[in-house]
Parts: structure tokens; C-alpha cells; sequence
């Protein structure tokens, strides 16, 4: 047996294996990075309406579907951003799927736009709805809270 042959077919056959080695080391990597964590996890929106009530904290929704891109984009570039860096500590916030959740998403939206991010608070007058629709930066929807809280009464 040539040893040069035998090497180059062991090369050949150790590649084959290693590849298939790295794409299940790659794919169980992706289901890590994406699997939601303890803070991350959804919380259904009548779970989340009657823990805004009772924390006398405004609601925060994400109206979106599975293939509109820009609701993917702003979820990962613009809700997770916030979310990571504390800003939804005092708020409540859930998301809605229109395709799933057609009921809910219907009473939620103000048209068909999608994304839209909509607050709910509870003022002195009763419900006051915020939103805003499409694609949203950070600024946007951090100015949509800040209003949306300005109207609820202080907590003590």
C-alpha cells in the first residue's frame, strides 16, 4: 500500500467527517444563540394586559408577522437592542402575531401597516392608546413610551 495514497484517502475521508462536525457544531450553536432566555421569554398579551394593570405600568405591543421583514428587523435591531440595555424595565412588553393572533391583532392595530408598536396606559381618564407604524428606530419608540407614561398617574 502506498502510503501516500493511503494518507491522501485518510485526508480526503477526515475532511468529509470534519465538515459534517463543523455544520452540527454550527447548527447547534444558531439554536443556542437563539433560543430565548429566562428575560426574553414571550408572555402572552392577556398575560401581559393584566400584568401592565396590575403593576400600573404602561403595555407595550409589537404587532407582526412571520414574513414581514421589517418586523423581524425592528424585533432584533430595535425591541432586543432596548430590552438589553434596561429600557423596558418599566413597562410591560409582549408581542402579536397577525396571522396567529387575528383577533387580538385586529382590536391592537390601526390599519394594516406592519411593524406597528402600539403603548396602552391607564390614566385617570381611562386607556389612552400610543403607536406608531412601519420601521421604527430606538429614538422613536423610546419618545412613544415616554409619552405613554407622562399620562399615567405617578406610582407610589
Amino acid at each position: 500500500m502506498d502510503l501516500a495514497a493511503s494518507g491522501d484517502g485518510f485526508e480526503r475521508s477526515y475532511q468529509g467527517k470534519g465538515s459534517i462536525m463543523l455544520h452540527v457544531a454550527a447548527l447547534t450553536l444558531l439554536a443556542v444563540i437563539n433560543a430565548p432566555t429566562k428575560s426574553e421569554e414571550q408572555i402572552p398579551y392577556h398575560a401581559a394586559y393584566r400584568k401592565a394593570q396590575e403593576e400600573k405600568k404602561p403595555l407595550v405591543v409589537l404587532v407582526g408577522a412571520d414574513w414581514c421583514v421589517a418586523c423581524k428587523t425592528m424585533k432584533a435591531d430595535t425591541i432586543h437592542t432596548m430590552k438589553d440595555a434596561g429600557e423596558f424595565q418599566e413597562v410591560v412588553f409582549t408581542q402579536v402575531d397577525k396571522d396567529s393572533q387575528p383577533e387580538i391583532a385586529q382590536q391592537v392595530m390601526q390599519g394594516n401597516t406592519l411593524p406597528q408598536i402600539v403603548v396602552f396606559c391607564e390614566s385617570e381618564q381611562g386607556w389612552k392608546r400610543f403607536s406608531l407604524t412601519g420601521m421604527q428606530s430606538e429614538r422613536r419608540v423610546r419618545e412613544l413610551i415616554r409619552r405613554a407614561a407622562e399620562v399615567m398617574p405617578r406610582r407610589r
